[in-house]
């Protein structure tokens, strides 16, 4: 089996109604805060949220569930035209331009495509994350009401691909179809590939090649969900089946060697009270780990953690940080080499026995606080990219436990993928993310792809 992307003919904003693109856009869903949900809603009336995220009705409210009310949005934009279809089947060059560290900017480009759906099992389309069945049950009762890819997938293949390089650097010379700055600085910029001869080339150079999904899980698990659901329902000749939009799914897809391919960690604050804390758990960390202690800075309370982890991620330890309240804040360093071997034991993949976030996971999270694995959701530990608000908890007292991590490296997440295991829930943070709203791939039933 191949990996096979199409054009395809994109819903987009009318400029006559909406000029200014800033204003209806937004992250992805699983990012957005209820203070956030509520800015967007007060943005613009076509704002995206109100199909990505849309309200909950009032208690004894007539106007249904917050799906309903973005399926009549969603039919009503179609209708009167806020929405509008490109006429001819078309692959989306995205390019997105983004602050750094040292003041630096980075460029990520992808392109906007349908990939055919795959089954895991079938070895064409990897995944590297656990995911949480509720926001699948979400995003199937989105899709149910809303028959569209309403946000992109980001995943990746390997690089470098001189054939789709030419291409892409020839188009960006031209001015792009769509070109913004987003509330956090990013500039998004569009172009549209329609040549029949280049899309056949950028087809023909991108298959046969492994594709893994970065961010959208849920969305890519959803999207197997509602094809099996619908061609379930309405059942076609393999041959026609194979060719419905809904056996494809909207995805951003960037080269593995693309410089704008990062990733930021997510970090750890453990809730409730877990089963060793204090100079018990202090004590059972030293048989594992060598400890250093940092005093927390007033200024800037994490200078010393972030420097000793970004050094101990370049060497290739394994390790984390740690604040359990009080004036410092520990490194922890792996010493105990039997810890990967136990891992090992338990048919993990070599890969992902050097994870440090499966190494938090399997013996401080579970073997010495005993949170198990399946209770691991928002209510037993809230991930965050904030380390101000990861120590805040902590030294408020809402919680008695945050644990600070490097991000994973780039190369590591095929590595872990295609040895057919999955990192921890909340492991990689992709960034920047993939704007909702720019590009909606409808899935009108009985339509087959051009």
């Amino acid at each position: 089996m191949m990996a096979e992307i199409i054009p395809f003919r994109a819903l987009r904003y009318d400029p006559q109604l909406v000029p200014d693109l800033a204003k209806v856009v937004t992250p992805p869903y699983d990012v957005i805060s209820p203070d956030a949900q509520e800015r967007y809603y007060a943005r613009h009336s076509y704002n995206v949220i109100r199909l990505i995220l849309a309200r909950d009705a009032p208690p004894g409210s007539a106007r249904g569930t917050r799906y309903e009310a973005a399926s009549r949005t969603y039919a009503a934009w179609r209708r009167d035209g806020v929405l509008r279809r490109d006429a001819a089947p078309t692959l989306y060059l995205y390019d997105q331009e983004f602050p750094w560290e040292d003041g630096r900017r980075l460029r990520r480009r992808g392109l906007l495509a349908m990939l055919r759906l795959h089954d895991y099992a079938d070895g064409v389309v990897f995944p590297h994350e656990r995911t949480f069945s509720r926001h699948k049950d979400d995003r199937l009762q989105l899709m149910r009401a809303c028959p569209a890819n309403l946000e992109a997938i980001l995943g990746f293949t390997p690089g470098p691909n001189p054939a789709v390089g030419t291409i892409l650097d020839r188009y960006m010379e031209t001015d792009p179809a769509i070109r913004l700055v987003d509330e956090d600085g990013i500039g998004h910029r569009i172009w549209l590939l329609q040549a029949p001869a280049e899309v056949a080339a950028i087809q023909a150079a991108l298959r046969d090649r492994p594709v893994v999904i970065a961010d959208g899980h849920h969305r890519y698990e959803t999207a197997l969900n509602f094809r099996d659901e619908r061609q379930t329902r309405d059942p076609a000749p393999p041959e026609v089946a194979r060719r419905r939009l809904d056996s494809f799914v909207l995805m951003n897809l960037v080269l593995a060697d693309d410089p704008g391919l990062v990733i930021l960690p997510t970090h750890r604050v453990i809730r409730g009270r877990p089963a060793c804390l204090g100079e018990p758990l202090r004590a059972t960390l030293r048989r594992h780990f060598a400890i250093t202690a940092f005093p927390l800075d007033a200024a800037d309370p994490l200078p010393w953690l972030r420097r000793a982890l970004d050094d101990l991620g370049r060497r290739k330890g394994i390790a984390c940080g740690l604040y359990a309240g009080g004036p410092e804040v520990l490194v922890l360093e792996l010493v105990d080499e039997s810890i990967p071997q136990i891992l090992r034991a338990e048919g993990r993949a070599p890969e992902y026995a050097r994870l440090d976030v499966a190494v938090l996971h399997r013996l401080v999270i579970e073997g010495i606080l005993e949170i198990p694995a399946a209770q691991q959701s928002d209510d037993a530990i809230q991930y965050t990219r904030d380390e101000a608000e990861a120590l805040r908890a902590v030294r408020s007292g809402e919680a008695p436990l945050a644990f600070f991590l490097n991000s994973p490296r780039v190369d590591q997440v095929p590595a872990v993928a295609m040895a057919g295991e999955r990192m921890p829930q909340k492991s990689t943070f992709f960034f920047p993310k993939v704007l909702s709203g720019l590009v909606i791939s409808p899935l009108d039933p009985g339509e087959l792809a051009s």
